[in-house]
């Protein structure tokens, strides 16, 4: 927000909400617990406020407040500072959605697909420029079980439920009376809130996860994305009211990894993948059965007051049972035919249930029953083509490695090769393109005596087969091989997919994470589009829409590897040299983002990230991952994912259809970048892979150890369960710093490449202020950076860093991350042109301020229960205890920072 947001609207119904949800929670207190235990709380409260204020309390003073109560004051502490965070963070969404809401009001509501529409009308763009746009615009948002949502579903239920008890309250006149229920409701959710277990009692199976994200899918996502479709079709009518807007494409869709992951999961089994496809049609089924019993109830009308198409009347002609119950009521008999039909799962594809729908809606269409046909009948068709009976695609990834391992094994059994994983790649290449050229059979009939790799992977590409034959290809449609760095590795996907019989039925994609993977991707891909077996499996995909290549890239991994400035700049350059090998050899592709929930893992606004890509980039479509906790943030309340996903269209609609020339990028820009990735991957390289004192440090100055512990994901925090730091996941890399507030992942590096190159070039402040100025790729990262250096607070970081038990490790290593937090705040400053951090952006700069002294306390309480934790071994009595409430103090840390990993 600008800083004009911030003097245009008013925050006394903010903090009305605050104090409201406040008082009642501590009202939970004083009764479930007692006054003492509410002064407790105050007490905290107070001392910590006093030490932001710089006023009578010390560090040290509030230290020694927590050090003094016993693990039963510590457990109410965390509970209530964590609670309160979830109260705060949906006061602040009431307060976003108020603000949107007065400015649509005020018809000015920017990033919307209606703003976006109309640019490109007063640009110049003609309703066959939109319709020759959409023809290729593509977003997939894809939703992923990663281990970064700290909160069970159980309590995100009850959040969800105060959240719309508030936004009734905003939007309602209430009578006394009804206020007084309402606040009632409050209480009894707030109380049953308090007395819910925050983190879960035993590890998250897959089925929980599947579970998770049907919740949202289900509750919120379908019938936002009719709604956002409804809204492009209205803005397009209004702008363009030449053409026929009524069937747009599908520009919009979601997709999902939640079952279908396996890499680094064995847990991720053939059954279960199989178990999550039945249990998504199951619950697609479910869902349009509520929907056809409200459509059968309300479609009443009678063939003695209105006609009725004869295709209607021959359809349900052949059940006369329907006429005794409706009689006269053809429409009412059409539902009740699709009801039963729903029931007893008779459809065996979608296109079947839309047929029986659109006969309804053109026989109410032909016979005055237009309003009717636009209504819910429209939503439920529209759901219908844009969800059909799968609800979401399921993607597949495996570790690709895993894929060589098994090969390497076939491949011996066969005495084709004693040794493929040591072939030099080209012999590789080779090898495989004779054989999946080769009509016999690769994989044995009986694969018992077979590696427990191979078995997994021949069972894998077997299960694809077997989800097409029963559901049709639509819920399989991307295969990924992560860690993939050689054609070899995507060569191997096409021999296993020809081995059963889908290679025209799926996406092969390859997955670059780190930094010298990104570098060979180009030419990776050149190789490929040279193979003759690859061209063979690209054409044999055409269908008419020319020659496609799904190819992800990732940021995680990437920002671990080489920290978040190299990360962003080689993405970014690698998503260029991509795009050029590709439309070299006439391959439309579509780059697929792996970007994580916080700033260290690719996140950020998605909107912000679309519209810092390479425009070229994105002409074929544009698929990105919503991971982890943005998942329960943008879709726990209907009013946020709304805009989320206007903002996700507008970006994606701007990108692509914007006029030419905005987005010149100047070589000194490129060159500036060059210098500055390198010289921030070496200070972050020698950070953290260089030297000897930073895994002893980081294992005693973050909770890494004990997060390892926490029940938020059937994945382990490991890929293999040998290997130091490079075997370590960037989810639990990221969380454990987030925890202890230095947040390094997300600005390390940066400070002392920006302050080099203003050094070493003349001019150099000026070409980054005009780099952040008119380069939307500079503008993002540097929001995303300065967002983060905000975020940490090298006060609380100090007191992790305590915990270190060597005083000259603890020293040299905090020192070191302190002297670049101050360079890299002092240079962002320099840049932007500011005093101190977010001054542009005064709303989230005062959230934080709101926010820190309520976070503080948990990290205090954190501190002195990591200490008491480390100092019992794990048979000790009490050691469970502790270890428990530690790990509560982790969930309420992510709920006042509002992300984890």
């Amino acid at each position: 927000m600008t800083q004009t947001t911030a003097t245009t609207y008013d925050f006394t119904a903010l903090s009305a909400d605050i104090r409201l949800l406040g008082s009642l929670l501590g009202q939970v207190i004083r009764e479930q617990h007692g006054e003492a235990a509410y002064n407790l709380v105050e007490r905290v409260r107070a001392a910590a406020k006093a030490r932001r204020d710089l006023t009578h309390v010390s560090t040290e003073d509030l230290a020694a407040i927590i050090e003094n109560t016993t693990l039963d004051e510590r457990r109410i502490l965390t509970k209530a500072f964590s609670n309160y965070f979830q109260l705060i963070n949906i006061a602040e969404d009431q307060q976003r959605i108020r603000i949107l809401r007065q400015r649509e009001a005020q018809g000015r509501l920017s990033e919307s697909i209606d703003d976006a529409i109309l640019t490109l009308k007063e640009s110049g763009a003609t309703a066959e420029d939109l319709q020759k746009l959409f023809n290729f615009l593509r977003v997939r948002l894809v939703l992923t079980a990663h281990p970064s949502e700290a909160k069970r579903k159980e309590v995100l239920v009850k959040l969800r439920h105060i959240a719309q008890l508030m936004f009734e309250r905003d939007r309602s006149h209430l009578l006394p009376r009804e206020e007084q229920n309402l606040i009632h409701i409050l209480t009894e959710e707030i109380e049953e809130l308090w007395q819910t277990r925050l983190t879960r009692a035993n590890r998250k199976t897959v089925a929980d996860e599947v579970d998770f994200g049907l919740y949202f899918i289900t509750s919120v996502i379908m019938d936002i994305v009719i709604q956002v479709y409804a809204d492009l079709e209205a803005s397009l009518n209004k702008h363009y009211p030449e053409a026929d807007w009524s069937q747009p494409p599908g520009l919009l869709r979601f997709a999902s990894w939640i079952g279908g992951d396996r890499d680094g999961n064995p847990n991720v089994t053939s059954d279960v993948t199989l178990q999550t496809l039945a249990t998504l049609r199951t619950a697609a089924r479910y869902h349009y059965i509520g929907e056809v019993t409200f459509l059968r109830e309300h479609l009443t009308q009678a063939i003695d007051e209105i006609p009725v198409s004869q295709a209607l009347r021959d359809a349900v002609a052949q059940y006369p049972h329907l006429e005794e119950h409706y009689p006269g009521e053809i429409y009412r008999q059409q539902m009740s035919l699709i009801l039963e039909k729903l029931e007893q799962d008779g459809y065996q594809t979608s296109r079947e249930l839309l047929t029986d729908l659109l006969l309804i809606d053109e026989s109410l269409r032909q016979n005055r029953g237009i309003h009717v046909a636009d209504g819910a009948l429209k939503t439920l068709i529209r759901k219908v083509r844009l969800f059909g009976l799968h609800l979401t695609p399921l993607d597949i990834r495996e570790d690709g490695r895993l894929h060589t391992a098994a090969l390497d094994e076939l491949f011996r059994r066969y005495g084709l090769v004693e040794n493929y994983q040591a072939l030099p790649e080209e012999e590789k290449q080779a090898l495989l393109t004779r054989e999946i050229a080769n009509p016999r059979p690769l994989f044995p009939t009986n694969i018992e005596h077979l590696s427990e790799t191979t078995q997994r992977v021949i069972t894998t590409w077997r299960m694809i087969a077997e989800a097409h034959r029963r559901y049709t290809p639509i819920v399989i449609d991307s295969i990924i091989a992560s860690m993939s760095q050689y054609p070899s590795d995507v060569l191997a996907m096409l021999l296993f997919a020809t081995e059963v019989g889908v290679q025209n039925d799926v996406d092969l994609v390859p997955l670059f994470e780190t930094i010298d993977d990104l570098h060979r991707a180009p030419q990776v891909m050149q190789t490929l589009f040279e193979n003759p077996e690859y061209q063979k499996y690209l054409q044999a995909r055409d269908a008419g829409r020319g020659l496609r290549q799904q190819v992800m890239i990732g940021y995680s991994d990437s920002s671990k590897d080489g920290g978040i400035l190299a990360s962003n700049w080689h993405l970014y350059t690698a998503q260029q040299e991509i795009t050029k090998a590709c439309e070299a050899h006439n391959v439309s592709v579509q780059l697929f983002h792996g970007r994580g929930g916080s700033i260290g893992r690719g996140g950020g606004p998605t909107n912000r990230a679309i519209l810092s890509q390479p425009p070229e980039s994105l002409r074929g479509g544009i698929k990105i991952t919503e991971q982890g906790e943005v998942i329960a943030y943008r879709y726990s309340n209907s009013e946020i994912a709304r805009r989320h996903l206007h903002q996700v269209m507008h970006a994606a609609i701007i990108a692509l259809g914007a006029p030419t020339g905005q987005h010149k990028i100047q070589s000194i820009w490129r060159d500036a970048m060059d210098f500055m990735s390198e010289v921030s991957r070496q200070k972050y390289r020698a950070f953290v892979y260089e030297n000897p004192n930073f895994l002893e440090y980081w294992q005693e100055a973050t909770p890494i150890n004990e997060l390892a512990q926490m029940n938020i994901s059937s994945r382990p925090a490991k890929r293999k369960k040998q290997g130091g730091f490079a075997a370590m996941r960037a989810i639990p890399w990221v969380f454990s710093w987030m925890q202890s507030r230095a947040i390094i992942p997300s600005w390390y590096g940066v400070g002392t490449a920006f302050q080099s190159f203003v050094e070493k070039h003349e001019n150099g402040l000026v070409t980054l202020q005009d780099m952040y100025a008119e380069w939307p790729f500079f503008r993002a990262l540097i929001q995303n950076v300065e967002m983060d250096v905000a975020k940490a607070d090298m006060g609380i970081a100090e007191q992790y860093a305590n915990l270190v038990p060597n005083d000259a490790i603890r020293q040299l290593m905090f020192s070191d991350i302190l002297e670049e937090h101050c360079l890299t705040t002092k240079m962002l400053c320099m840049v932007l042109g500011q005093e101190q951090l977010l001054d542009r952006t005064p709303v989230m700069q005062r959230s934080i301020e709101r926010r820190n002294p309520y976070v503080d306390p948990l990290n205090f309480i954190q501190v002195a229960l990591l200490k008491q934790l480390r100092s019992l071994t794990p048979e000790a009595p009490e050691y469970s205890a502790v270890l428990r409430e530690v790990l509560a103090t982790i969930n309420g840390v992510a709920a006042g920072m509002k992300t984890t990993g």
